[in-house]
C-alpha cells in the first residue's frame, strides 16, 4: 500500500509542477500586456497634454505661421507640431446655396471632369438637403428618394453643420468618392466669398481658371518680401481688380475672380499634434482669427 501511494505521489508531484510553472507564464503574460496597456495609455495622454499645448499656442492671434515656438522637441521622443491655416480661402456650401448660386458648383465639378447628369443630381440634391421645404428640386432627392435608397429621415433640410455631411447627400456622395482631396476645398465657417489672400491652388484653378504661374505669381505677392504666408509681412490685397492685374488674369478668369472671390474675412484653422515615443495625438480647432478664446470646432483623433 504504501509502495503505491509513492508511486501516485511522483506523478502528482510532477503535475503540480507543471501546473505552478504554467500559471507563472500565464500571469506573467497577464502582467506584461497590463503594463503595456499601461504604458500605452500613459504615451497617449502625454501625447494629447502636448497637443493641447500646441492649440493653446495656435488660439494666440499673435503667433502667426512660421513662429518657432510652433514645433517642440520632436516626434522620436516627445513634441508637438502646430499648423496654422484659414479657413476663408475654402468654399462654403451653404453660403452659395442660400445666395442661389449653384453655377459655383456647375463650375467646379466641370472642372472636375464630372458628367453633366451626375453633376446636376449632385447640385440638386445638396439643394434639397438645405433648403427647409419637401419639395424636389428636378433633379434632386427628397424623403422619398431616400426612403427608397434605404436612408429613412434624411434630408436634413438644414444647413450643413461640418463638410462630412456632404457625403451622406444623395448624388453628391458619388461625385465626391471621384475626387481625392475634396474636404480641403470646403468649410461651413467662412460665411462669404472666397477669400483669394488664403486661396489655395485648387480652388484657384478650378473655379477662375487661373493656370499655375498665375497662382504661383499670386502666391509670391501674398507672402511678402519672407515668402512665407501667414505671418506679419503678408501683403494684404486690396481688390479683385487689382489682384488680377498684378498677375495677368483678364476677360473670363477675371469675371470668375470677381464672380467667387473677394479680400476679406479670416477663420483659424489649427492643427495640433503631440506625440510620445512613437504615439501621436491630433486635435483641429477651428476659431475666429482675432482669438478671443471662442472656439468654433473641436476635433481630436
Amino acid at each position: 500500500m504504501i509502495r503505491n501511494n509513492r508511486a501516485l505521489a511522483l506523478p502528482l508531484v510532477l503535475w503540480s509542477i507543471a501546473f505552478l510553472a504554467g500559471l507563472v507564464v500565464l500571469l506573467a503574460g497577464v502582467v506584461s500586456n497590463w503594463i503595456d496597456d499601461e504604458g500605452h495609455a500613459e504615451r497617449i495622454f502625454r501625447a494629447r497634454q502636448l497637443a493641447l499645448s500646441g492649440i493653446a499656442l495656435g488660439l494666440n492671434p499673435a503667433v502667426k505661421t512660421g513662429d518657432p515656438l510652433l514645433r517642440c522637441g520632436d516626434k522620436a521622443s516627445e513634441g508637438f507640431v502646430v499648423r496654422l491655416s484659414d479657413e476663408s480661402g475654402k468654399i462654403n456650401p451653404n453660403f452659395w446655396i442660400g445666395q442661389n448660386k449653384r453655377d459655383i458648383f456647375t463650375t467646379l465639378f466641370d472642372a472636375w471632369g464630372v458628367d453633366a447628369r451626375e453633376r446636376d443630381e449632385a447640385i440638386d440634391g445638396l439643394i434639397d438637403w438645405i433648403d427647409g421645404d419637401d419639395f424636389r428640386s428636378l433633379a434632386g432627392a427628397e424623403r422619398g428618394e431616400y426612403e427608397s435608397a434605404g436612408r429613412p429621415g434624411f434630408p436634413a433640410n438644414r444647413q450643413l453643420l461640418n463638410i462630412r455631411e456632404m457625403e451622406a447627400v444623395l448624388g453628391m456622395d458619388r461625385v465626391l468618392a471621384g475626387h481625392q482631396g475634396w474636404k480641403e476645398e470646403f468649410t461651413t465657417f467662412h460665411n462669404g466669398k472666397i477669400n483669394i489672400q488664403h486661396a489655395a491652388e485648387p480652388v484657384l484653378t478650378e473655379l477662375a481658371g487661373l493656370t499655375s504661374e498665375q497662382c504661383r505669381s499670386l502666391f509670391e505677392l501674398r507672402a511678402g518680401p519672407d515668402a512665407v504666408e501667414g505671418n506679419e509681412d503678408d501683403v494684404k490685397l486690396e481688390s479683385i481688380e487689382a489682384i488680377a492685374g498684378l498677375i495677368g488674369a483678364g476677360g473670363r478668369q477675371l469675371d470668375l475672380l470677381e464672380e467667387f472671390f473677394d479680400v476679406t474675412g479670416g477663420v483659424r484653422r489649427i492643427e495640433s499634434t503631440g506625440f510620445c515615443s512613437g504615439t501621436k495625438h491630433r486635435i483641429v480647432v477651428i476659431a475666429p482669427e482675432n482669438g478671443g478664446g471662442q472656439v468654433m470646432s473641436w476635433e481630436e483623433e
